[in-house]
């Protein structure tokens, strides 16, 4: 019979990854493969729990609202919705055939604020390719006459959903892909373009084989509908519904969202996230990446992996986070619901160097199930870092 220590000194070199090389030249790589022999964990006997895998429905549900109406935490002011009332692009002129797949994908590529008049109906413009921004106006280096992307903002209006009619990724940014302009010789750095979708609907994205004509975000890919490296990212009043990525894979992962080797805080605000599903992180995926989530819903999403790091995946059901010194709260928000087959199906978090914080604040966490490994006296979290804080919540 396998001891609870050995089986945790495997999950946790399991759970093990390296740090985000530089970015493509000049001078810098791309971020290599990662695999768990990167880095090796020392096991904590005492840390974590085994338990036959569990399954349990998730009782806590919302219809009609996006994100946990009920939620009480205060958002910063980077966190606020954009003010979009002087967009620099309007998509459609009043109908719903107006507002086409070229248009907006012309308004998104060069920055700036996009919103839709597509009629006063619900209307869902569903994509022929992955809408991507790029580092400057022109998609030129600077020294080329491009000039430098601080914003891109897509807002619906509630009104609009984009749709990957699961075939294609939803939208892509990179600091580091040069066809997108470097702003400077150190890609892996730059905390702009900041990309916010506000107000809008994301649905039935496809990130299996990363964005067609484009490096990725590397790391093992993913984020079914929204892809990015570097940079900075920001959702408020957006539902993610049926969006996923590659099913097996040891780090890649991030059934909606995929966000990679980022230098600034990205946040998750009022949201949904529902029926997501990815190899590891159902509805979200961080790898070097600061993600802070207020008042959001994430229920049903799934880790579809198995066998963690080291075999393909299967961590954090809902909420993905490797790297080392990152930081992820959660605050006014429900995570019920969501299952992964190895470690975290609500939560997985692990800091290399353990210097990484998880902070969690009148929070549910309840009702996740299929867990292999947690860290007790939580089952739906898996948690290695410098600092684990929960406050006003209710975590099983």
């Amino acid at each position: 019979m396998t001891t609870p220590s050995r089986i945790l000194t495997s999950a946790l070199a399991l759970a093990a990854a390296c740090a985000l090389a530089g970015c493509a030249s000049p001078p810098y790589e791309a971020p290599p493969s990662r695999s768990a022999s990167d880095v090796t964990i020392e096991a904590n006997p005492g840390a974590a729990i085994f338990p036959s895998p569990v399954a349990r429905a998730s009782s806590i549900v919302y219809y009609g609202s996006t994100g946990n109406p009920a939620g009480t935490a205060t958002v910063p002011a980077a966190g606020a919705a954009e003010d979009v009332s002087q967009p620099n692009h309007v998509v459609g002129t009043g109908t719903p055939a107006s507002c086409t797949v070229d248009a907006l994908a012309a308004a998104v590529r060069g920055g700036g604020v996009t919103t839709f008049n597509c009629g006063p109906n619900p209307h869902t413009i569903t994509l022929d390719r992955t809408l991507v921004a790029c580092n400057t106006d022109t998609c030129a280096h600077p020294w080329q006459g491009g000039t430098k992307v601080n914003k891109v903002v897509i807002d619906g209006g509630g009104l609009v959903t984009l749709s990957g009619n699961d075939q294609r990724g939803i939208f892509y940014a990179n600091t580091c892909e040069e066809s997108f302009g470097w702003i400077s010789a150190r890609c892996d750095l730059e905390t702009t373009p900041l990309v916010v979708f506000q107000n809008i609907g994301l649905r039935n994205g496809n990130a299996t084989n990363g964005p067609a004509g484009y490096d990725g975000v590397g790391g093992g890919g993913g984020g079914g509908a929204i892809a990015m490296r570097g940079g900075q990212f920001k959702a408020v009043n957006v539902t993610f519904t049926g969006n996923t990525c590659m099913t097996l894979a040891a780090d890649g992962g991030g059934g909606a969202v995929r966000l990679t080797g980022q230098n600034a805080t990205s946040y998750i605000v009022s949201s949904t996230f529902s029926n997501n599903a990815c190899a590891n992180g159902g509805a979200i995926s961080g790898l070097g990446a600061s993600i802070h989530v207020f008042n959001s819903l994430l229920t049903n999403n799934t880790a579809t992996g198995t066998g963690a790091s080291s075999g393909q995946g299967g961590n954090g059901g809902a909420l993905y986070g490797d790297g080392n010194a990152f930081s992820f709260v959660v605050d006014g928000s429900i995570i019920s619901g969501n299952f992964a087959d190895e470690g975290g199906p609500g939560i997985f978090f692990v800091s290399n160097n353990r210097t990484g914080t998880l902070t969690i604040r009148n929070s549910q966490i309840v009702d996740n199930s299929g867990e292999n490994f947690y860290t007790a006296p939580y089952r739906d979290i898996f948690y290695l870092g410098g600092g684990l804080s929960v406050t006003g919540s209710t975590v099983q």
